[in-house]
């Protein structure tokens, strides 16, 4: 019987994109370095036939098709699966095949929680079980690679016949290669600080999601804890969403100083209606 799980940031453990990876290369004998591979449907198609063998024939998977529409028919397999197993876990197809890397991390990240509840530690051989196709195959590298070798030798061949016209030719060539040289480590270096600088914006995007996230999780906490009111104190709610990441002040515009209330909101109990209200500074609502 199937195990459900369910994403909350208090229950889903929150893994490295190298530990994800991992998981599926050690269980499928695959060779993924990209979240963003998973996309096609294949692995997930196999990782739940590693858990319930039989719910899906591993003939009509699609392993390493370039082509969106197979991609789709992979995800119909799983899905149509998921809802005969009973697993209640809706999946965002569409968003998932425009292969960007925090859609496929997140469901990758449920996946994973999925996967540890349902394992029960069987031997599986995935690569005989998937008739020894590579997953996912190295076409990704070899159709870019192949055209542009074949073209520098077509290239290279055209210049050695006009080279022996023109014993010029090869001269001027010898220095462009050697003019090259610093260029490609400067170029090197330069997509070394890029990398950096994306990883540091990773590492931000996902504090700053995962802080709104809990906001999202605290008003549903909320609303849970009021079931059988017919209302939720809007206060409550209010102060949430006023709350302000840890480390992190408001100043005001005109006097440079903060505003005299909490992080989280400062309430004042005798407003005209006789409820709390949030009360802030006037240029707090440009600064959110």
């Amino acid at each position: 019987m199937v195990v459900n799980v369910y994403a909350t940031s208090a229950t889903v453990e929150q893994c490295s994109r190298n530990e994800l990876l991992a998981f599926v290369n050690n269980f499928l004998r695959a060779n993924f370095t990209r979240i963003e591979e998973m996309s096609s449907g294949a692995a997930y198609c196999q990782l739940t036939e590693l858990l319930f063998p039989g719910k899906i024939s591993l003939k009509k998977v699609k392993w390493n098709s370039r082509n969106e529409v197979d991609w789709i028919g992979n995800w119909r397999l799983l899905q149509t699966a998921w809802k005969d197993l009973g697993v209640k876990k809706g999946v965002p197809v569409e968003r998932l095949l425009r292969s960007k890397f925090q859609d496929n991390f997140e469901f990758l990240q449920w996946f994973k929680k999925f996967f540890d509840a349902n394992y029960d530690g069987h031997q599986y051989d995935a690569l005989q079980a998937r008739n020894g196709e590579p997953l996912p195959a190295s076409w990704t590298l070899s159709s870019r690679s192949v055209p542009s070798k074949s073209f520098v030798i077509a290239k290279n061949n055209s210049f050695i016949t006009s080279a022996k016209k023109n014993p010029f030719s090869a001269g001027r060539i010898t220095e462009a290669g050697k003019s090259s040289v610093p260029n490609t480590a400067t170029l090197q270096r330069k997509h070394e600080l890029m990398i950096q600088e994306l990883k540091a914006n990773v590492v931000e995007l996902t504090k700053q999601r995962n802080f709104y996230y809990d906001k999202l999780r605290k008003v549903e906490m909320l609303c849970q804890e009021a079931e059988g009111s017919p209302t939720v104190s809007r206060d409550e709610i209010l102060v949430i969403l006023y709350e302000i990441e840890e480390g992190f002040a408001i100043v005001d515009q005109e006097s440079n100083q903060e505003p005299n209330y909490e992080k989280s909101g400062q309430i004042d109990n005798n407003d005209s209606k006789g409820n709390a209200a949030l009360q802030f500074e006037p240029n707090i609502s440009e600064t959110f």
